[in-house]
C-alpha cells in the first residue's frame, strides 16, 4: 500500500465530530410509530379543570340551574332540589361523576326527613312576602320601618336556606342542618353579605328578564359553594 493510500484509508476511519458513543440513536421508524406524542390527549382518567370545554363551570351552572328549577316545581321539593345543586357543583370542581343521573340521586336522598323545613321554609316565606303586599297596599304608620324588616327577614331566610342546602350531605339531619345554618350566618357576616348581594344580583336578572329565572338557582348554588369554600380556608 502506497503513502498516498495509507493516507486515504486513515481519513475514512476518522471519527466526524458528531460521532459521539454517548449521543442517543436516531429512532427507528419502530420507535416513532410506538411512542406518543407530546400533545396527546389526557386519558379518560384525567378530566379538564372546571369540566374542560369553552364555558367550563359556567355550562354547568346553566345544567345545574335547569335542574334544580325542574326539581323544584312542586315547590315544596325546592330546598332538597337546591341541596342537590349545591352537591352536584361541588362534584363537578372535585371531578367527580357530575352526570343527571347524579343530581337525581342528590335529590333523592335529600327528600329522606326534608318535609318538615321544605314546608315550614316556603311559608314562612310566602308569609313575609304577603306581609309586605300588606305594607304597600294599606299605608299604614311606621310601614316604612316594617318593609326594611321584613325585607331584612327575607333575605336572612333565604340565606340560611342557601347555608342549609351547602350544608346537606347523605344521611343528615335536616333539624341540625338548619341549626348550623343559622349559626353560620350569623357568625359568617363577610359570606352572609357576599350571598345577599347574589341574592340581589339574581334578582336584578330576573326582573329585567324574567325567562332568566330558570338559571337562578346554579348561579346561587355556585356563589354558596364559593362562600362556604371561602370560609372554611379561613378557619382552617
Amino acid at each position: 500500500m502506497d503513502p498516498e493510500e495509507r493516507v486515504r484509508v486513515g481519513a475514512m476511519s476518522t471519527p466526524l465530530p458528531d460521532d459521539d458513543s454517548r449521543r442517543p440513536a436516531d429512532p427507528s421508524p419502530e420507535d416513532t410509530t410506538t411512542r406518543p406524542a407530546d400533545d396527546a390527549a389526557p386519558g379518560p382518567d384525567q378530566k379538564p379543570l372546571l369540566g374542560g370545554g369553552r364555558f367550563g363551570l359556567f355550562s354547568e351552572a346553566l345544567l345545574v340551574g335547569l335542574g334544580v328549577s325542574v326539581l323544584s316545581l312542586p315547590i315544596i321539593t325546592a330546598v332538597p332540589a337546591l341541596a342537590a345543586g349545591v352537591s352536584h357543583v361541588r362534584r363537578h370542581l372535585d371531578g367527580r361523576p357530575d352526570t343527571v343521573a347524579a343530581l337525581w340521586e342528590d335529590f333523592t336522598a335529600a327528600c329522606r326527613g326534608v318535609w318538615l323545613v321544605s314546608i315550614g321554609m316556603p311559608v314562612l316565606l310566602l308569609v313575609l312576602l304577603f306581609n309586605l303586599q300588606l305594607i304597600g297596599v294599606g299605608g299604614m304608620p311606621g310601614g316604612t320601618g316594617v318593609r326594611v324588616a321584613t325585607v331584612f327577614l327575607v333575605a336572612v331566610l333565604l340565606v340560611i336556606t342557601l347555608r342549609a342546602a351547602a350544608g346537606w350531605s347523605p344521611g343528615a339531619r335536616w333539624g341540625a342542618i338548619v341549626q348550623t345554618a343559622a349559626k353560620r350566618t350569623g357568625d359568617d357576616l363577610t359570606g352572609t353579605v357576599l350571598l345577599v348581594v347574589a341574592l340581589g344580583l339574581c334578582a336584578v336578572m330576573v326582573w329585567m328578564l324574567a325567562p332568566l329565572a330558570v338559571i337562578v338557582p346554579g348561579l346561587l348554588s355556585l356563589a354558596v359553594v364559593a362562600v362556604e369554600h371561602r370560609a372554611s380556608v379561613r378557619q382552617g
